[in-house]
């Protein structure tokens, strides 16, 4: 029997164990109490969760997590999706409840139940998955509100060749709705739900060319049927291509082919870069391995960056303008503009300035039918933001300085809708912080002060909003820093229509750490609000006493 070599202390090394377990768990018990107003909280919330990696020889990952809590009066366990992803050299294996992305326009996130693989040999890019993308769920008597859905299922594939940086890689989706998955749905003023099928094809790639010139290139076709009751229609064409996918895809009366597209051609140099950007999402451009898409709209943006001074001054903008009514089925076209420019400066460690504008601007175009001058929209969105920081460092003391300025102006260009849109708003924070870095002691404050002119349709005497007030916070390290605490407090006052309010917060929190891997914390919250009216002033104590272990 083969027995251990010892090592150069003359013991017997130990052998590598073949199954290695690392993670946490936290559990927490807390205390809630309101006045004034309903609780927002249970009176006594508590719960646990921990998260556990199971590392195999190899290699091969295994995370799992749970969640534990209570609702209301009722114990709940709100764990009830499950899903892993073990990993071993160029193979990664998904089972359980999954999100996965193969490309933003076909495969994009979206939750399903089933398993897939991912495999990177060398250069080349595999990737197949197959699940559940939705549940079945049917509106009954008892749950009127409830929204319907149909039975989803799908697969997605994904071939390319490159690396995580440097790769193009081909797209197919395929998802659709089981029609007998629940009973046929009637239509209602709010909702209409309808089996649908879809077909997603696309491409996506990144590209370096010539160690300074990048590619990116997202695009997609989809083709989405809503309802596949629909009547069948014969798809023309007798290319290979079109009876590849006439196996995989029946054209209906409700099918809609349309597609997406975004690019970007981008330098980067050692001081200067500059990058140019194109979107087009057609008009209802949907795919059912993604949530949402904004579509119709159209986009070009470039966006330049430089460097000067060695480093010290960077500047970096954009500008771009996007519009809507790709179709020209719309009463008028929204147009935007957006520029955006960032200067930081920092010619020493001690002191630093960031600034920040950006434009915003939207206006309309007469579609099908001219547009209303009262109706019509045309705004710009001013905001302009400065960040100021002095820092004074010595061997064991830091101190620094802030001050952060926000303008925020909208504009309303049409004089019929301005009176009730038109606001400015202006913010303004002083800072300080000190820390000893030995000692552990630390404060810090800050002195904050908002303005808001509202509309002049809120009334012309009342228009202008006010918050001010300080904000005060101290941290002590003990038990040669086993035991840390903190205390703060913020006292913010509030001015509106001649009434004055008040809104008090304080906080106080604590942290042991008991072995070399556990830690008990406690946490106590108070709120008191006083808007100046009696129906809304309520008081809020929150409590929490917690303690977590990593292994």
């Amino acid at each position: 029997m083969a027995q251990a070599r010892p090592d150069s202390t003359g013991k017997a090394a130990r052998k590598p164990s073949p199954v290695r377990l690392s993670g946490g768990l936290n559990a927490y018990a807390g205390l809630y109490m309101a006045s004034g107003i309903e609780g927002r909280n249970q009176p006594s919330p508590f719960g646990i969760s921990g998260n556990v990696t199971v590392t195999l020889p190899g290699g091969i990952a295994l995370p799992f997590s749970a969640v534990l809590g209570n609702q209301g009066t009722s114990f709940r366990q709100p764990f009830n999706q499950f899903g892993v992803s073990p990993t071993y050299k160029w193979a990664t294996v998904h089972a359980g409840y999954r999100n996965v992305n193969f490309s933003p326009f076909t495969l994009a996130g979206h939750t399903f139940l089933g398993g897939g693989v991912e495999l990177n040999p060398g250069k080349l890019r595999l990737g197949a998955v197959y699940g559940r993308f939705n549940k079945a769920i049917a509106s009954t008597l008892a749950e009127p509100d409830v929204i319907p859905s149909y039975k989803r299922t799908g697969y997605a594939v994904k071939v390319g060749y490159g690396t995580a940086g440097n790769y193009v890689d081909l797209v197919m989706l395929r998802a659709a709705d089981d029609s007998a998955s629940i009973q046929s749905v009637a239509p209602t003023a709010a909702q209409t739900v309808k089996p649908a099928e879809n077909l997603v094809v696309g491409a996506t790639s990144r590209l370096l060319i010539l160690k300074h010139i990048t590619v990116e290139l997202d695009a997609a076709v989809s083709a989405y049927t809503r309802d596949v009751r629909a009547s069948e229609v014969s798809a023309e064409g007798k290319s290979p291509l079109v009876r590849f996918f006439g196996q995989l895809f029946t054209p209906r009366l409700s099918t809609q082919l349309t597609q997406a597209t975004q690019a970007a051609l981008g330098y980067k140099g050692k001081n200067a870069g500059i990058k140019l950007q194109y979107k087009r999402i057609d008009p209802n451009f949907q795919t059912m391995g993604a949530y949402y898409f904004q579509s119709d709209i159209e986009s070009y943006a470039v966006a330049p960056n430089l460097s000067v001074l060695e480093g010290k001054l960077r500047l970096s903008g954009s500008y771009g303008i996007q519009f809507d009514n790709l179709g020209n089925n719309k009463n008028a076209r929204t147009g935007r503009k957006i520029g955006s420019l960032v200067v930081s400066y920092n010619p020493g460690t001690k002191f630093g300035l960031d600034l920040q504008l950006t434009n915003y601007g939207i206006s309309q175009q007469a579609g099908i039918r001219p547009l209303i001058d009262t109706l019509k929209l045309a705004q710009n969105n001013l905001a302009a933001t400065t960040n100021l920081r002095y820092t004074l460092q010595k061997e064991d003391v830091m101190q620094v300085f802030t001050l952060t300025t926000t303008y925020q102006k909208l504009s309303d260009l049409n004089a019929s809708t301005a009176g009730q849109t038109e606001n400015t708003n202006i913010n303004l924070n002083l800072g300080y912080f000190y820390q000893q870095t030995v000692t552990g002691w630390g404060v810090n404050g800050m002195v904050s002060y908002t303005e808001t002119q509202l509309p002049v349709a809120v009334g012309t005497e009342n228009r202008l909003v006010r918050f001010f007030g300080p904000t005060i916070g101290a941290t002590q390290s003990f038990l040669k820093n086993k035991l840390t605490t903190s205390l703060n407090g913020s006292y913010l006052v509030n001015q509106q229509s001649g009434i004055t309010g008040k809104v008090i917060n304080a906080s106080a929190n604590a942290g042991y750490q008991i072995a070399k891997r556990q830690t008990v914390s406690l946490s106590l919250l108070y709120l008191n609000s006083n808007t100046g009216i009696a129906s809304q002033t309520f008081n809020e104590f929150r409590g929490n006493l917690g303690y977590g272990i990593t292994f």
